[in-house]
């Protein structure tokens, strides 16, 4: 008992009246309406577990030590031992228990960012109101526990680290799902063992998947057409076999200026028609595409494929500001819980931005972005933006440090509308 009194008194701490509670509301109303499979331990009850890997994440903190540290300081009652033993923290991001509530949580934030972040696609012409999402993977350093063993040696650990394979909603601007594993396979093989689940986001019907050229399937992406109306965009490749080609009209239209070429292909792989589009990026640039998509301007093919680099911004995110850029622990559901609770933060820090300061756009970032678009315009280096896009896409999906910052330092200040209008609005503005 004394050990929970330890913890209830650090968690009354943090998130009575706080920026932290604050931020942490969505959870807890989130958490009443889900019922638990199983009872969890006396000591760390599920909105505690939550509740510390949202701070670790905040706090950027990689070591489990280091936190343990951290909140010992946070109770000056707590002089001689800490509020939550190292053991019990290590073990719990293990729970297949843990986990399942996990992903009803990360559900449930999904929906709520869905309904209450900009729908920052909304004035692309021919899209309507179909769920667009990017995927890509990204590769994890293992924790220090880990004791990897690689196909050469006789394992089936990847080399190159953990997959997380992320799904990015590119109506919202956040990652809101994430594949975790450690073995040595394609990310394809990966994407297939995910359909398994009755929450897989490639369940959605009509969606338009936008990946890079490691995920052409052709046989793969032609049934998702037929059984839910799902396409893909992606950048051709030059091994794929060509049948026959034939030329398509492009309509005279501004946002089809960039485009040189339409072409609806068969391909060996497949016996349904695609599309290869052929366009040239502002810097000069001359990129093919592939789809499976023939409801869709070609201009509006092209500046979707160029939302698949927002994608990297968020993975940068996670790596360089939240502690996701090493594995917490060594079991799969660990690694999986970790990234599960680093979509948790990315959500919550949108939502509060968007409930206490009516947006969540970082305008400085923007301008930011914006002045660097014009630079490598100017140079003809590196830009793929169309120019027609820039009137009616202005958002960005990653946050500035100083406005992270704000979490990280103030998260214990009396939370106030005066606060946020006063401290964190100017962060979203302007650079100090």
């Amino acid at each position: 008992m004394l050990n929970k009194n330890r913890l209830t008194s650090l968690m009354h701490t943090l998130t009575n009246n706080t920026v932290f509670g604050d931020l942490l509301s969505p959870v807890q109303r989130a958490l009443t309406r889900i019922r638990p499979s199983t009872a969890f331990g006396r000591v760390l009850s599920m909105e505690a577990f939550i509740s510390l890997g949202v701070l670790r994440h905040l706090q950027g903190t990689q070591v489990l030590r280091e936190q343990v540290q951290q909140t010992l300081h946070l109770d000056i009652e707590a002089v001689d031992r800490p509020p939550l033993a190292r053991s019990t923290w290590s073990d719990a991001p293990a729970s297949r228990e843990r986990q399942a509530q996990l992903r009803q949580v990360v559900g449930a934030l999904r929906l709520q960012a869905a309904q209450t972040l900009p729908d920052r696609l909304a004035q692309i012409p021919g899209l309507g109101d179909r769920p667009v999402r990017a995927v890509d993977g990204v590769y994890q350093p293992e924790s220090a526990h880990f004791r990897r063993c690689i196909p050469r040696d006789g394992g089936e650990d990847n080399p190159k680290g953990h997959l997380l394979l992320a799904f990015q909603n590119l109506r919202i601007g956040v990652i809101d799902d994430v594949i975790t594993d450690t073995r040595s396979q394609h990310e394809l093989t990966c994407l297939r063992a995910y359909e398994e689940r009755p929450d897989a986001l490639t369940r959605e019907r009509r969606t338009l998947w936008v990946a890079d050229r490691g995920f052409i399937a052709a046989a793969f992406w032609d049934a998702k057409k037929r059984a839910l109306g799902a396409t893909l965009i992606t950048r051709m490749k030059s091994n794929l076999v060509i049948d026959s080609t034939e030329g398509r009209p492009i309509e005279p239209d501004p946002i089809n200026d960039v485009v040189e070429q339409d072409l609806a292909i068969s391909l060996t792989s497949s016996k349904a028609l695609w599309r290869r589009i052929r366009y040239r990026t502002p810097a000069g640039e001359r990129i093919e595409l592939l789809t499976n998509d023939f409801s869709l301007q070609p201009g509006v093919v092209a500046f979707l494929y160029g939302r698949r680099w927002e994608q990297e911004k968020s993975h940068d995110q996670w790596k360089n500001d939240f502690a996701a850029g090493k594995a917490w622990g060594k079991s799969p559901v660990a690694i999986a819980n970790q990234a599960d609770l680093a979509i948790i933060t990315t959500l919550l820090v949108r939502l509060l931005l968007a409930r206490r300061l009516d947006s969540d756009e970082d305008q400085k970032v923007l301008k930011k972005q914006d002045r660097r678009q014009q630079k490598l315009a100017d140079h003809k280096v590196g830009t793929q933006r169309p120019d027609w896009s820039g009137a009616i896409y202005r958002h960005t999906s990653k946050l500035s440090r100083q406005v992270l910052r704000f979490f990280k330092l103030a998260f214990l200040k009396p939370a106030s509308a005066a606060l946020y209008q006063r401290q964190l609005k100017p962060l979203l503005q302007a650079y100090l």
